[in-house]
């Protein structure tokens, strides 16, 4: 075989560097796949496929690349030849786009998922979030048998707040109470903002004197820890409502009941003067 001219040297260096794309485009797939613990069921289809396709145009250019230059390597290199090589570097350059794409949509997804069940304003579960997540423990529990009760914050003449200080002041008043409960919480346990300054703690493995102690040990930190926006001896209280969750019915049933009962506990708490924690 004669010597390669230049432009022989060029042809088979495109066409290598084409066959490394596709192999990396491959490689890429391949691991998007593998280590996609969630993927959506639409585009997998679609990834499946690009494997197969990626491999035979990582393949097609080496043989087109000995069969140009080897085979008949007498024969000019045309301009179609390297006019069918851009279409050929479109197969990689596509896959890794759909893959980019892909990927995109599956983050966009679980954000708008997360959206779903998340309160904007604390980071805590919403009522959707904290009421899927509660009926799973509460399922649990049932099956291991253990107990389980749930726990109402409510905070104390916070219309007060907002009316006097404003609605920032209020918003404020809110995360730092949310962070109050998630730091001070068991792991395990459940926290949720249900609306408005009404927050809740599901607490598997506690029955209600247990959570009541708890919901005690958070009303003080609470009391503690949240600042009060008026500043010097003034502070922000809340009342908490606990009550037992019948474990033994079903999760959706089991926590409406305790919701009523924890909600009735704690507007007696209310009654009673705020700041404590009354047991159903």
């Amino acid at each position: 075989m004669a010597a390669m001219g230049t432009e022989e040297i060029l042809f088979v260096a495109a066409r290598g560097a084409i066959a490394v794309l596709a192999l990396v485009a491959l490689v890429s797939v391949w691991a998007s796949m593998r280590g996609a613990t969630a993927m959506p069921a639409s585009p997998r289809p679609l990834l499946v496929a690009l494997v197969p396709l990626l491999g035979l145009a990582a393949a097609m250019q080496g043989f087109d690349a000995w069969d140009n230059v080897v085979r008949h390597h007498e024969q000019k290199i045309l301009p179609s030849s390297w006019i069918w090589m851009l279409f050929d570097a479109a197969v990689p350059v596509l896959a890794l786009i759909a893959l980019r794409v892909t990927r995109e949509r599956d983050a966009a997804l679980a954000r708008l998922s997360s959206m779903a069940v998340t309160d904007p304003l604390t980071g805590l579960a919403n009522r959707r979030g904290f009421t899927d997540a509660a009926m799973a423990a509460i399922a649990a529990c049932r099956r291991d048998g253990a107990p389980a009760a749930l726990v109402m914050f409510d905070v104390d003449r916070f219309k007060s707040i907002n009316d006097g200080h404003g609605h920032p002041a209020g918003d404020a008043v809110l995360v730092a109470l949310a962070d109050v409960l998630l730091r001070g919480a068991r792991a395990g346990d459940i926290t949720g903002r249900l609306g408005g300054e009404e927050f809740a703690l599901l607490c598997p493995g506690l029955d209600a004197p247990g959570a009541a102690a708890v919901a005690e040990r958070l009303r003080a930190a609470l009391r503690a820890g949240v600042p009060h926006p008026a500043g010097g001896d003034a502070a922000v209280t809340a009342s908490a409502g606990v009550a037992e969750i019948a474990v033994r019915g079903a999760p959706a049933g089991a926590l409406d009941a305790a919701l009523k009962a924890a909600d009735e506990a704690l507007y007696a708490a209310k009654a009673g003067g705020r700041d404590r924690v009354v047991v159903a």
